[in-house]
């Protein structure tokens, strides 16, 4: 308690260099909580955009089924037999059947290339949710009620709900089809990948455009618990002989996981240039405060306090300046983490600018980003900046330490 005392009082003589060696250290701890919060964050995003909205916890397609790029095949599509259904009812939280195709959308003389999401009206809500969807309109169930267009769509061919419209497509057959359909609704997933060219159709709408006769493009399921999905995985593509390709949703956005790793890294190497930073000024603070107290140290060293004590004593002042510097960088840092990760920040703008550019346009991602809030985080944040302070004190103390007694004692 006499050492703490000292060193207290010493930390607090010196408060300029203390002030400015502790905002290294608060500045450094709130990156690492705001970076691994935003970058987690983004990670699970990115994961729940494509489980919601693209592929859900588990996807099946055809056999050498285009991965990427705006062609959607539709003359190799898969079928369910009535066990493959009644097995999928028993061992899943929800399944769906989609047809992906890419129709020709007109109105009057003006024409775009789509992607149309042919879905199951009784069946596509519980595999993808809609509670981020912004309807202006319904969202049509029959092949009376018409399309549903998304808003980039829309806004390209000034449609609203209501207009009528062209689709060109090509059906499983081969055979050119085109009909003129009502606009039931128009809709902002949040998912730009979606929203810039993308348009859903009721399956019985389907069946009159593309022929499918109860065929689809895509099987997307949805398990109690998601990291089940290897597993499930395999028991799908044997029971579909070869037929199908069969991928998890950790598969299908794993280059996009890699790459929020790789920005990881970056923010944790800005977060320990920092508390280098910090670590060199905490150093230069405590080396300083060592000379300029050579005289208490041959005091102290004169009453009985052997070196190990003068280490401690200056250990201590590190340790002083790390434990506030680093509680109050977990206390601002995470703090804020903890109000983002509960009231998001709207990316909408963003979104709705990288949608109509095609800069994202087959990147999942949500409209609204939360970030990743944990009082582990904060306090392993809080803990490298101790850490920080209490090495970067080492040296110092030690030097001060090797300074004999009777030479301190002289010193001016």
């Amino acid at each position: 308690m006499f050492l703490f005392r000292i060193a207290l009082r010493n930390v607090l003589r010196q408060y300029g260099r203390t002030s400015l060696s502790m905002i290294s250290i608060i500045v450094g701890v709130a990156i690492i909580i705001m970076g691994r919060g935003f970058v987690g964050g983004s990670r699970e995003n990115i994961v729940r955009a494509q489980i919601d909205s693209v592929s859900g916890h588990v996807l099946a397609v055809p056999r050498d089924y285009p991965t990427s790029g705006a062609r959607h095949p539709v003359d190799n599509l898969l079928e369910l037999d009535e066990a493959t259904r009644a097995w999928l009812d028993a061992n899943t939280e929800a399944w769906t059947t989609r047809t992906v195709f890419a129709p020709r959308i007109v109105k009057g003389s003006d024409a775009i290339r789509g992607r149309a999401f042919g879905f199951d009206p009784e069946r596509d809500e519980s595999v993808f949710p809609r509670r981020d969807w912004r309807v202006t309109g319904e969202i049509p169930a029959t092949a009376e009620d018409g399309v549903l267009i998304s808003r980039g769509v829309g806004r390209v061919l000034d449609v609203e709900p209501g207009d009528h419209l062209f689709l060109q497509v090509r059906t499983s057959d081969g055979a050119i089809n085109a009909l003129d359909l009502p606009v039931s609704g128009v809709v902002a997933t949040g998912n730009p990948m979606i929203d810039r060219i993308g348009l859903f159709v009721p399956q019985p709408l389907v069946e009159k455009l593309v022929v499918t006769r109860n065929r689809f493009s895509h099987l997307a399921i949805r398990l109690a618990d998601r990291d089940d999905s290897p597993r499930f995985a395999k028991e799908l593509e044997t029971r579909f002989a070869g037929a199908a390709s069969v991928k998890t949703w950790r598969e299908e956005t794993q280059d996009l996981i890699d790459l929020q790793q790789i920005r990881q890294t970056a923010m944790d190497l800005l977060a320990l240039a920092i508390m280098a930073i910090a670590a060199t000024g905490i150093a230069n603070t405590v080396l300083m405060a060592a000379h300029e107290r050579v005289r208490e140290i041959g005091t102290l060293r004169a009453m009985g306090l052997d070196r190990r004590g003068v280490v401690g004593l200056f250990v201590l002042e590190g340790l002083v300046m790390g434990s506030v510097g680093g509680l109050l960088g977990a206390l601002l840092g995470g703090g804020y983490n903890y109000k983002l990760s509960v009231d998001g920040i709207d990316l909408s703008s963003f979104v709705e600018a990288a949608g109509s550019g095609g800069i994202y346009d087959s990147i999942p991602m949500s409209s609204m980003l939360y970030t990743e809030s944990s009082l582990a985080l904060a306090a392993g944040a809080a803990l490298v900046g101790l850490l920080v302070a209490v090495l970067s004190s080492v040296y110092p103390a030690v030097i001060a330490a090797r300074l004999p007694p009777a030479e301190a004692m002289r010193a001016e």
